[in-house]
């Protein structure tokens, strides 16, 4: 199990506020004003301020090593993945981060399909064009009048191409510009949903390891100074959301945790991510939010009613390592012109993701089997 930032610090057995070294490594300055001489000695004091660069530094060493974001988006979404699996694995008080270790799976699941769709749609591009290339004549022409088809292997990787890409009519020239507009849209889908996946992690990862760490006590007195930070960390919605800022259901949540009210815990956490984090962040910006209602695939798609059968990924919770497990399904919603982009709607379908995670770890069996996933989890596994 990759665990490295979940690890012991030097720091953690020093009292808030106190020197972070004995006194004869401190630091003396010596200065003479002829018969009074003066002796400062500066004494490195554990800070909030250094608790929490403590903790910021280590979610970023999960997904940024050496300060740089890693560049593959679902790379990155695995690395996140685990973190939240090996939070869980590490207290099982932090329920909503076992929880979020099978949504995060499910987002890399999502940036999954987008990736998959559009290379299926591009390799039917191109297996069209070089049939093309292989006529002098128009090539529509010759499809719409059922012509001979004398290049039978050209023909063949044409047809295997369309039988993989689930968007129809992708090689129709009539239809080009539209399935351009698709593959830009999912670009952008791709892009938001990786962007509100390490944003979230870099806001809670730190969040629950101060508290595994240091306490409520000092949680509660260090949660204003974490602002402080906003100018050293990596934060990439800092126009949309301002970092480190002390929420009333942050505080709420570690405070349930401390009072062994867990499922009280989860529910505020979720109140965090989905309404401080997330929906400025994405639901608020209207490009995306336009895209996340009615169809849940948005207006790109419903223009040509019926044409596109088949091409969204249903959205979906699975409590499983899989992307797909019709056993632990949880769906978004069964309306035909349900909207992601509501916040209300997104909170149902959390609290009842929560609820049923509740229910299956406190049966032995159930509980065992989470487990399993969630160990796959931490280990790297899951999005598949």
């Amino acid at each position: 199990m990759t665990d490295q930032c979940i690890a012991p610090h030097e720091l953690d057995l020093k009292k808030l506020w106190d020197s972070t070294c004995e006194l004869s490594a401190c630091k003396r300055i010596t200065s003479h004003d002829g018969r009074n001489p003066k002796v400062t000695i500066e004494v490195p004091i554990l800070t909030c301020s250094c608790l929490w660069h403590r903790f910021q530094k280590e979610a970023e060493d999960w997904i940024a090593p050496g300060g740089i974001l890693i560049a593959d988006p679902l790379a990155r979404n695995r690395r996140i993945n685990a973190a939240y699996a090996q939070l869980w694995l590490a207290d099982n008080r932090f329920q909503w981060a076992g929880l979020a270790a099978f949504a995060s799976k499910q987002v890399g699941c999502g940036l999954l399909h987008a990736v998959t769709l559009d290379e299926r749609i591009e390799a039917e591009k191109r297996a069209y064009r070089k049939l093309q290339d292989s006529y002098p004549k128009d090539l529509y022409e010759r499809i719409v009048t059922n012509k001979l088809r004398p290049n039978v292997e050209l023909w063949e990787a044409w047809d295997k191409a369309k039988q993989q890409n689930p968007v129809p009519l992708t090689s129709d020239p009539l239809l080009g510009g539209l399935i351009t507009r698709v593959q830009e849209e999912l670009k952008y889908v791709h892009e938001m949903l990786a962007l509100g996946n390490t944003a979230l992690f870099l806001d809670v990862y730190p969040l629950h390891r101060f508290f595994m760490v240091r306490g409520f006590k000092e949680m509660e007195e260090c949660l204003p100074n974490r602002r402080s930070l906003k100018n050293k960390v990596i934060w990439p919605i800092t126009e949309k959301v301002e970092f480190g800022v002390a929420q009333r259901e942050i505080l709420e949540t570690f405070a349930y945790i401390d009072q062994g009210k867990i499922s009280n815990s989860v529910y505020e956490m979720a109140r965090h991510e989905q309404l401080n984090i997330l929906q400025p962040a994405m639901y608020d910006v209207e490009r995306f939010a336009r895209l996340m209602r009615g169809t849940q695939v948005g207006d790109v798609i419903s223009v040509v009613t019926g044409l596109f059968s088949g091409l969204p990924e249903e959205i979906q919770l699975t409590l499983a390592s899989q992307c797909k497990a019709p056993d632990t399904k949880i769906t978004f919603s069964q309306n035909p012109i349900a909207d992601l982009a509501n916040k209300d709607q997104r909170m149902e379908f959390v609290s009842r993701a929560a609820e049923q995670f509740d229910r299956l770890l406190k049966n032995q069996t159930t509980r065992s089997q989470l487990k399993d996933s969630i160990i796959k989890i931490a280990n790297g596994g899951g999005v598949e």
